[in-house]
């Protein structure tokens, strides 16, 4: 038996939820919805399709490890330099790849709880210690506890912005007040991953910091509002000798070829977004409303997917769905549901109904 290392015998692993096909192997069921995994309901764009399909005798080569024509793509989508973006196969790889490069044993990170569960998990793996700090009573992160909770050996800050799995967010306000308050030796991570969906008109985009403060780096993807998840591509932005930094645990060519060109090419039609989004809002308030109508508790979301809690065990709950052929995400008291199209969320509240002890 080869030797492992024990400080990983208790790791989280991340739990990406049940697939489809996996749904339907196990339950006969052919006609299935997945609102568990705040992906798109929609297929990538056409033109993005296609340009899949012409790239697809290309694969037998290695793709550009530096993936100099996506961030030259990007740089001009944000009004940036070039070096100021890093690419990789979807932001949470980027997060382990700046985690392996920031922590080890003696150091710890600071997280919100409940967020993402990749950023302990990350930390983890990097041998570092995690921090946690509860939420404010409004489901949003509070920059005074978070930076009150940094000590001599915290190295990273993670925050969410919006927040998955709350699908709450920060006004540009209280980012300022937190990178004001966290010091310069610690950097701090903000994953805006569902940054496209937000309609609030007090938020904003902590780019222009991450541009200005060498410990700021922001994470966007490619996998929500463009429809790219199956293909795995994300990126960060923020200061040149920063971002050098980070990535130097990346393994190289990490990026497909494939996952490059389709990045670019969605790059190119921001009115396919802005109708994404609008729908989203839709089906979102659709969503919130239609649950709060059936007396359960809803938090207020500015992202792809709506938290709420239902009267009964929510782990029995979203079993119960799963028999309807519904595929949600229990989350502690909580579940959580992604925006569909509207057959699948006119889809989730006729299973709802269906399912005994859910209203209140």
């Amino acid at each position: 038996m080869p030797t492992f290392r024990p400080d990983l015998d208790g790791l989280i692993t991340y739990n990406p939820g049940k697939p489809i096909e996996e749904v339907s192997r196990e339950l006969g069921i052919e006609d299935i919805v997945k609102l568990a995994s705040n992906e798109s309901p929609t297929e990538p764009f056409p033109e993005v399709q296609s340009a899949i399909a012409a790239a697809a005798g290309t694969v037998h080569r290695y793709p550009e490890t530096s993936a100099y024509y996506l961030a030259e793509a990007l740089s001009a989508h944000h009004g940036i330099e070039r070096d100021s973006v890093w690419v990789g196969p979807g932001s949470t790889s980027l997060l382990l790849s700046a985690s392996l490069a920031t922590v080890r044993a003696d150091t710890s990170v600071v997280v919100a709880r409940p967020s993402f569960v990749m950023y302990s998990i990350a930390a983890a793996i990097a041998g570092g210690d995690v921090i946690d700090v509860p939420i404010d009573a409004d489901h949003r992160h509070d920059p005074e506890a978070m930076a009150a909770a940094i000590r001599d050996d915290t190295v990273v800050l993670f925050y969410c912005n919006p927040n998955n799995p709350t699908g709450t967010y920060s006004p540009a306000g209280d980012i300022d007040r937190l990178v004001g308050l966290v010091p310069e030796r610690v950097l701090i991570l903000i994953d805006e991953a569902y940054a496209e969906y937000v309609t609030a008109p007090d938020y904003a985009s902590a780019i222009p910091l991450a541009l200005e403060r060498d410990n700021v780096v922001v994470t966007r993807t490619f996998s929500k509002v463009y429809g790219l998840a199956g293909l795995r591509v994300g990126y960060a932005m923020g200061k040149p000798e920063t971002l050098q930094a980070l990535r130097r645990p990346q393994v190289p060519f990490a990026t497909s070829t494939l996952a490059q060109i389709a990045a670019i090419e969605a790059l190119r039609h921001p009115d396919r977004v802005v109708e994404r989004v609008k729908e989203n809002a839709i089906g979102r308030e659709l969503l919130a409303t239609e649950l709060r109508g059936r007396g359960l508790a809803v938090i207020d979301s500015q992202t792809n997917f709506v938290l709420w809690r239902p009267a009964g065990d929510p782990a029995a709950t979203a079993s119960a769905l799963l028999h309807e052929g519904v595929i949600v995400r229990p989350m502690g008291p909580w579940i959580r549901v992604s925006v569909g199209t509207e057959r699948e969320n006119r889809r989730f509240l006729h299973a709802l109904d269906n399912v005994p002890d859910t209203t209140g």
